[in-house]
């Protein structure tokens, strides 16, 4: 990019519409020149803001730019137009500035109006690119091919900056390179790496704490060999723990078999205990059995003689019994004929009396199914009734529901904007102080300025008052250089004479009054500009709910109808969400009645089948009771006898007799055959007693047999009783649940703890992998020097740097020394490094640190580096081609021999760069160099009066 033309208006410290052609400067050095403060460096600001919209080193906001000596109507913006790639470009840039209004105000007065930032760019056709502010600062980085850090690098080398790099620390070159060079790339790989070592430290540390938590919920039975060596290795190592997964293991298994162990003894102990049992139940049967035989055979032998005698007394009485009882059974059975037909007639009576009760039970049932069924009937038509009223309700709850969902949305849009009133009051008193505050000073500044205008009218003729006082005719005028004086204005008693530094303190009056009003302007100027954003949001909102609210401007009775109008929505609001529950309430009811109405119409089939079937059974009765009647009619008919209790009484009598000769004769018949059957029975106890004593005997030979070989087998004596073994028993369950339930549970340890140490191994392995690949990244490795890995990146750059320096620092410094970047070898091991510069004597070859040396040394160090800079950012940022260079300051260091070789340097980088402006107050370089741009201070702002070639 080649400079041709740039126009700054009221920019900086020119007050005024000032213009550079650098076309017209020949290739080669230029200098631009003027006394100190005067705008020099405000050149290369003017380019960097009309090409980024920042200042060089961005030390000033654009907004900041609007010069001091500006009039109210002047305008203040930036042009530049420059050539890239043969192609000619134009830029016109202007930040925000206030300008006075073609209008006075209520008051009388010109207020400021505020004209906003803007850019635009003319493409090589003439034609305006057509993106806004922001695609078009980035269409402007496209065409130049850098950005603002790489162009102030390139094109601006400022001597505080590049002294800065010359001496800066490691770390400080890291981070300016890091703005310059595209290497956060390796910083993000740093980080990523960094988090992803922290993440797997944590996930290991929980992995950690729960195997350690299990490991503390393991339990050793002090019985157990391997506990001494688990209170001695049974803990969580960050090496290894397959030797304490072993030893648990074994644990485990030497507890299973002492439950097997256990488990078989028990079970030993049951069959024994069994047989001990079954051995002492054998021992009493047989006891038993021999007292009962015993007992039998006595018995057997009384009933024998006690069976004859009472043989011979029934004998006696049956022959006896025999001769009356077949008198009475003949009375008898002519009775009992008789007697049949009464009972058949008791029968039918209960029969009809049956009838009777099912039939009023039928009536009563029927009754209470009519009731029923008129009383469903009855709530079914109140329902229908009812739900016609209700059917209408779910869409009534959708309505609602609208109008629910609407208020709310409208008192949360009225809330939102009452939010804003204090902030709308706050910032119109900004504003109304801010403006009184503008009056103020504009006030201030005219009264000073008129006094300044005022006093140095007077300076100047109190200065022509005194130069005329010796003046005589025929002197020659010190002014105008006239021999003749005819019209002297000498000093009169009453005029005061003004100095120079009342004039001064008057100027500096003015120009601070000049400073307040610009500060309180762009204030002003800010606060209005929030002021009119915040009332057309309040507008907007206000008319997206009230229509009429939104043309209302907020200074009038804008708030109190808000309110009002928010008061009244909310109580819509309210009266909208009590409708909405209302009429839900009633959306359920309706819900509720229809389920109710399919149940009383199941229910109304239910009694109507019930009830038909009843009238059907009630119809079946009535004519089982005439039946019945015909019936008992025609029994009673066939009847002899009076009564049926006289019969029946006749006919218990004879029963009675007959029953008393058969009872007796069946009472004696059974005493005596009990008698037999006694014996019968004892005699056959006797027989099964005695074979159940021998199968006892066989019995007990077995289970004695099995109980002293368990007790010989086990080491018992043969005196142990079955209690004992039972104790035993009971003591082996206790433990043997004991060691079950701590198996189980260690058991369950094992199998997660073994689990969750292959995923701790799995996981230690690859955090080594990312801790070391972290460490060497981020240059944290012990022993070695703290070189992360965009510093080792930006080591390639650093490298490119010294040497293209070096070129140029030769030639400056007179083959005296030259720039190396230290060797990973020689780098300290503490703080960050990589980036360390050192001197190279070509004289005495000896390395020495860049911060011995001199001041001029220093300078021409410093600007070699920061011209070598210039190289590599030129080859990294798409082989780019400067074709000018500012140098700011710098020179006053050298002595006239460096200064010699640091122009002769500069213009052989000419051939390169085609131009190199150096800006420099520096009076010999007036002289070597011939193409000058000058610029000189005045009282109404900075003038560019010069811009030739000697």
């Amino acid at each position: 990019m080649r400079p041709i033309k740039l126009i700054m208006s009221a920019f900086g410290s020119y007050g005024g519409v000032e213009c550079i052609e650098f076309d017209k400067l020949h290739d080669g050095l230029f200098l631009i020149t003027g006394d100190t403060g005067a705008g020099k460096t405000t050149i290369f600001d003017g380019i960097s803001y009309a090409l980024y919209g920042q200042t060089s080193g961005r030390r000033r906001d654009g907004d900041m730019m609007r010069s001091q000596y500006a009039k109210d109507t002047d305008e203040t913006y930036v042009e530049f137009h420059f050539n890239e790639a043969g192609k000619i470009y134009k830029i016109r840039r202007n930040p925000n500035w206030f300008r006075r209004s073609r209008r006075k105000n209520k008051y009388g007065e010109y207020a400021l109006t505020k004209v906003a930032a803007k850019v635009e760019l003319i493409m090589p056709d003439e034609t305006q690119f057509p993106g806004k502010m922001k695609e078009t600062d980035q269409k402007i980085i496209e065409i130049i091919g850098m950005d603002m850090d790489q162009f102030s690098q390139v094109s601006m080398i400022s001597q505080g900056d590049f002294m800065k790099l010359l001496l800066a620390t490691s770390k400080e070159r890291k981070e300016i390179f890091s703005r310059i060079f595209p290497t956060q790339i390796y910083w993000r790989v740093q980080a990523k790496l960094k988090e992803q070592e922290r993440q797997l430290s944590g996930q290991l540390e929980n992995i950690r704490i729960r195997c350690v938590q299990d490991i503390e919920n393991i339990s050793c039975r002090p019985e157990n060999s391997y506990w001494k060596i688990w209170q001695e290795k049974g803990k969580f190592s960050n090496i290894d723990n397959e030797e304490m997964l072993c030893i648990l293991s074994a644990m485990n298994e030497e507890d299973l078999k002492k439950e097997k162990l256990l488990e078989k003894s028990i079970e030993r102990l049951e069959k024994g205990i069994e047989a001990g049992r079954k051995l002492e139940e054998k021992r009493n049967n047989i006891d038993g059995i021999l007292r009962e035989i015993k007992d039998l055979e006595c018995k057997i032998d009384e009933d024998r003689e006690r069976i004859l005698e009472k043989e011979k007394s029934f004998e006696d009485l049956q022959k006896s019994c025999d001769i009356r009882g077949k008198k009475k059974q003949n009375e008898l059975i002519l009775l009992q004929h008789e007697m049949s037909s009464y009972d058949q007639l008791e029968e039918e009576k209960e029969k009809y009396d049956n009838l009777c009760r099912s039939s009023k039970k039928l009536e009563l049932s029927i009754k209470q199914l009519e009731a029923e069924k008129c009383q469903k009937e009855q709530e079914q038509a109140n329902l229908r009734s009812e739900q016609e009223k209700l059917k209408d309700s779910a869409v009534e709850v959708l309505k609602a529901g609208q109008d629910v969902t609407r208020y709310r949305e409208m008192v949360s849009r009225a809330q939102s904007l009452l939010d804003k009133k204090p902030e709308w009051r706050k910032l119109q008193k900004k504003e109304k102080d801010a403006a009184l505050k503008v009056e103020q000073s504009l006030k201030i500044y005219r009264e000073a300025s008129s006094y300044y205008d005022h006093i140095y009218e007077q300076f100047i003729a109190s200065q022509a008052g005194l130069m005329a006082k010796d003046l005589k005719e025929g002197m020659p005028c010190p002014v105008c250089g006239s021999l003749h004086h005819p019209n002297l204005k000498l000093p009169g008693s009453d005029e005061a004479i003004v100095d120079r530094e009342t004039v001064e303190t008057a100027k500096k009056n003015r120009e601070q009054a000049e400073k307040d009003v610009n500060e309180i302007q762009h204030m002003l100027s800010k606060i209005s500009e929030k002021s009119i954003q915040l009332r057309s949001r309040i507008s907007a909102e206000a008319f997206e709910w009230m229509e009429d609210a939104g043309k209302t401007n907020p200074d009038d009775n804008f708030w109190n109808n808000i309110e009002e109008r928010a008061s009244e929505i909310k109580n819509l609001s309210i009266n909208a969400e009590k409708k909405w529950n209302r009429l839900k309430a009633d959306q359920h009811q309706f819900e509720k009645n229809g389920v109710r109405l399919k149940e009383l119409e199941e229910d109304l089939q239910k009694i109507q089948s019930v009830y038909t079937l009843q009238l059907q059974k009630r119809m079946e009765i009535s004519a089982m009771k005439k039946s019945q009647e015909q019936s008992l009619d025609k029994l009673q008919k066939n009847l002899t006898y009076t009564s049926k209790e006289e019969a029946k009484g006749h006919e218990e009598l004879l029963k009675k007799e007959l029953d008393d000769m058969k009872a007796g004769i069946e009472r004696e018949e059974n005493k005596l055959r009990e008698e037999r059957k006694n014996l019968q029975f004892k005699k056959g106890q006797l027989t099964e007693r005695k074979e159940q004593q021998i199968s006892e005997e066989n019995l007990k030979g077995e289970f004695q047999s099995v109980y002293e070989a368990f007790l010989e087998e086990g080491g018992w004596p043969d005196t142990t009783s079955v209690e004992l073994l039972e104790t035993v028993k009971v003591s082996y369950q206790r433990e043997e649940k004991k060691i079950y339930s701590l198996h189980q549970s260690n058991k369950r340890i094992y199998t997660h703890l073994k689990s969750m140490l292959h995923i701790y191994n799995e996981q230690q392995a690859l955090f080594k992998v990312v801790s070391q690949l972290s460490r060497t990244a981020n240059g944290e490795l012990t022993g070695t020097a703290k070189i992360d890995f965009q510093t080792y990146m930006q080591r390639r750059y650093f490298k490119e740097m010294v040497k293209a320096a070096n070129v140029r620092l030769a030639n400056m410094s007179g083959q005296q020394f030259l720039l190396e970047c230290r060797d990973i070898e020689n780098l300290g091991k503490r703080g960050e490094s990589g980036l360390d510069l050192d001197v190279y004597s070509l004289v005495n070859d000896q390395i020495r640190d860049v911060k011995t040396l001199s001041g001029g040394e220093s300078f021409m160090a410093a600007l070699s580096l920061a011209l070598g800079m210039a190289d590599v950012i030129q080859r990294e940022a798409g082989k780019i081609h400067v074709d000018t260079l500012f140098i700011d300051e710098g020179f006053g260091s050298l002595d006239e021999n460096a200064r010699n070789h640091a122009v002769r340097v500069l213009n052989e980088l000419t051939g390169d760069v085609c131009l190199v402006g150096i800006i420099s107050h520096v009076s010999e370089l007036k002289e070597q160099i011939e193409q000058k741009i000058q610029v000189k201070k005045t009282e109404r702002g900075s003038k560019i009066e010069t811009c030739h070639s000697l």
